[in-house]
């Protein structure tokens, strides 16, 4: 006769033996600080967490960031990864038997040849490592924002002009606006993210200036979503970087002037707004990329030869 409770938990061992084989372990090191790429290596890290062991691993070794909501944890060093996510400017190199994957966010420095893939966020920047390196192994994964944190919900929009000032990014340009329209103007400077999301929900215009090293920025991806009129410039807002809306300027000048005429404009539409993609989708692509480089088997063929 058949012990049902030992067949159960046999079955349940072999479940969990299959799993692990199948599981793909990974680090992911992520710098301090407001960016973008931050927060897109942590969001990285939070969706290789359904494929097994995932891990933050801080530049300082210190902390984790806390301006936007997560659920990483920190690297205790106790488990032996499969595959490190790392960014372009962290070159780090951890040997033959782990996957190499770097994610080069932008244009900010060359790839190591020790990459055993790169994986960037728009077609500016996958020309620009094709032109480094002809044999570069590259994919796009198309980039996207939680749209549920920053989607607009009908509130009655305030006469502001948002800007997000950075040091590095323009700062004159908040200057300029705020000479022109006043107390219009409301700066955006490292906040956490949950507060950004108001600001821009309550804002009837989002002014947007990046620059050329950048991948595909979120900001004002974000800003469209929450009901913003986005007025860039026409180096940044094109299909480049997967930001081909809003009102689009060929000076400086004009994008000043035009920030004021867009107080006065509807905004965006549903059908307008819904270009930007939702993290959920971007997740998918994620997994499915992971997935299909079969990692472990790969790892274990440079291993033994």
């Amino acid at each position: 006769m058949i012990d049902l409770g030992k067949f159960r938990r046999s079955l349940q061992k072999r479940r969990e033996f299959v799993r692990r084989i199948r599981a793909v372990d990974s680090v992911v090191l992520a710098p301090p600080g407001y960016s973008g790429g931050v927060k897109s290596l942590y969001t990285v890290c939070g969706w290789l967490g359904s494929l097994g062991k995932s891990t933050i691993q801080p530049f300082d070794g210190s902390h984790l960031v806390h301006w936007f909501a997560h659920r990483c944890e920190i690297n205790q060093n106790n488990y032996k990864p499969d595959l490190v996510v790392y960014p372009a400017i962290h070159p780090i190199n951890m040997g033959e038997e782990v996957f190499h994957l770097c994610c080069a966010f932008g244009k900010y420095k060359r790839i190591e040849s020790h990459a055993d893939l790169v994986v960037c966020k728009s077609p500016d920047t996958l020309v620009w490592l094709k032109e480094q390196n002809p044999k570069l192994r590259c994919v796009i994964v198309k980039p996207s924002i939680q749209r549920s944190l920053f989607e607009y919900d009908g509130r009655p929009k305030k006469e502001q002009i948002c800007y997000m000032t950075r040091s590095h990014k323009f700062p004159e340009t908040a200057s300029q606006l705020r000479e022109r329209y006043g107390n219009k103007v409301v700066e955006i400077v490292n906040q956490p993210e949950a507060v950004v999301a108001e600001m821009l929900k309550d804002a009837k215009v989002f002014v947007w200036r990046g620059n050329d090293k950048e991948g595909s920025p979120r900001p004002p991806k974000e800003a469209l979503v929450a009901g913003c009129v986005v007025v860039g410039l026409n180096d940044d807002l094109n299909s480049r970087f997967y930001t081909d809306f809003g009102l689009k300027c060929s000076t400086v000048e004009e994008l000043v002037g035009k920030a004021g005429e867009a107080l006065r404009m509807p905004m965006p539409g549903v059908r307008e707004r819904a270009v930007v993609r939702d993290s959920a989708e971007e997740k998918k692509d994620w997994v499915r990329l992971i997935r299909s480089l079969k990692v472990k088997r790969s790892v274990q063929r440079r291993a033994q030869g």
